[in-house]
């Protein structure tokens, strides 16, 4: 152990022990210590091994406090280190972006934080041109943006919701022509709030038509937990996949629909909350299990709503929120006005109450 201080080889000898023994911390330790006497073999071991025990993006911010301190140098780093971990410098990637020949009725900006990410937009993105519905909608996205792991720092809990630090992201928000945002980073469970689609750097197409039904107003047909049933489970809001009362005149009138055109049909939604909910259909679907189809009333629907885009919540409007939260109000000023030329009413109103 003593010469292992000095010496590379040694500290792998003794890595190689603790691993054979089954002792993952010590192992980590020892090719750590290796790898910070020169040994570019060792480093590669111990952010496999870091990564499988601590996961991604503590290897990374691991890795950016050596290169910070000095203990590592950059040209200890592969290319192929960079991008896998998230720590891209000057070396970011992208992946080109997609543009509807009937134009752009809603565009999205994605962005990724790591190789994994990148890769899985590049394919999510091909396989909703070659979908026979989604390649129908008049939505674009824009070409992909990389941020480095340790910055964007999304979370790796496969049994909650993916959270990242957006707040990193208010100068592309700033200065992006889009309204919605996609992040393709972390691990765990994906959701829609706040004009941000979040999904983790392993989904599938399926996963990303549910969510983006939420950017249209489409409620999960599951039983939702309490605090989400409070706000969803309001009287009066105006959903396309579900009622709150059997009552459906308010609803066909709303959608300009007939009553021929939907079958109400019990869901949980506000179980939690013992109050009623019905789809509109009698079919399980995608807002139920998201691997199940999409229905063609929903798919109507679905361009019924971006015919109006406008009356969609932008992300501007949420970074507004953070901002005001920050009592940074020419900021606030900023977003909020980006929201009003996206049409959003709401965002038009806060304006007008500055005014007055």
């Amino acid at each position: 152990m003593q010469q292992a201080q000095t010496d590379p080889a040694a500290a792998v000898r003794l890595a190689a022990r603790r691993l054979a023994s089954e002792e993952y911390d010590a192992a980590l330790r020892w090719l750590r210590q290796a790898a910070l006497l020169g040994d570019n073999s060792a480093l590669q071991h111990a952010l496999q091994l870091q990564q499988r025990q601590q996961g991604r993006l503590a290897t990374a911010q691991w890795l950016q406090q050596q290169l910070d301190s000095g203990t590592l140098t950059a040209q200890a780093l592969t290319p192929n280190i960079r991008s896998e971990l998230g720590l891209w410098q000057g070396n970011k990637a992208t992946v080109a972006g997609f543009e509807h020949a009937q134009g752009c009725r809603l565009t999205l900006q994605p962005v990724a934080s790591q190789q994994a990410g990148l890769d899985t937009w590049q394919q999510l993105l091909q396989q909703w041109q070659a979908d026979k519905q989604l390649s129908q909608l008049p939505v674009c996205f824009l070409p992909l943006r990389t941020v480095n792991s340790t910055e964007l720092a999304c979370s790796e809990h496969s049994n909650s919701l993916v959270h990242c630090r957006y707040e990193v992201l208010a100068d592309e928000v700033s200065g992006g022509d889009f309204s919605q945002l996609v992040v393709i980073a972390g691990r765990g469970k994906a959701s829609y709030n706040n004009g941000i689609l979040q999904l983790p750097d392993n989904a599938g197409l399926a996963l990303l038509r549910h969510e983006f039904m939420h950017i249209l107003g489409f409620i999960d047909e599951y039983q939702l937990s309490v605090e989400a049933a409070t706000q969803v489970c309001q009287p009066g809001k105006h959903y396309p996949n579900l009622l709150l009362t059997a009552d459906s005149r308010a609803y066909l009138a709303y959608w300009q629909l007939q009553a021929q055109d939907i079958a109400l049909t019990p869901v949980r939604t506000c179980a939690a909350l013992q109050q009623p909910a019905y789809r509109v259909i009698a079919q399980n679907n995608l807002m139920r299990s998201y691997e199940l189809a999409l229905p063609q009333l929903y798919f109507q629907l679905a361009q019924r709503i971006l015919a109006q885009p406008e009356q969609l919540m932008p992300v501007q409007y949420y970074f507004a929120y953070l901002a005001r939260q920050q009592q940074n109000w020419p900021q606030w000023q900023h977003f909020m006005q980006q929201a009003s030329e996206w049409g959003y009413a709401d965002a038009q109103q806060a304006l007008d109450g500055t005014k007055g």
